[in-house]
């Protein structure tokens, strides 16, 4: 992620866990064949990579967390706006030379 949002690599990096149940994998059959596939989708590193990338909108109303407990889902987007707020700094500091030999 950090490569991704330093421009070191051109995409970004997978976040999606796929699990397959009652059949080996991976194999040579696409996971769309399977019969039985899940799709994981961490909230906190779709978040993440939102943030780095430029595309997430830090109103607490349209981030789409999905938890069950509502001042866990408070306490996540708070923790999160804060580290956006530190990212932020961060880009605005000049580059910081490293110590001569």
């Amino acid at each position: 992620l950090i490569q991704f949002q330093k421009g070191q690599t051109p995409t970004p990096p997978p976040f999606e866990i796929f699990l397959c149940f009652g059949e080996e994998w991976p194999d040579k059959k696409p996971k769309e064949k399977k019969l039985i596939t899940v799709q994981v989708v961490p909230v906190a590193a779709r978040l993440l990579l939102e943030m780095f990338s430029g595309e997430l909108s830090w109103s607490a109303d349209s981030i789409p967390l999905q938890i069950s407990h509502p001042d866990l889902k408070d306490r996540m987007v708070e923790q999160f706006k804060e580290l956006h707020q530190l990212w932020q700094s961060h880009q605005r500091l000049p580059p910081v030379q490293p110590p001569p030999g």
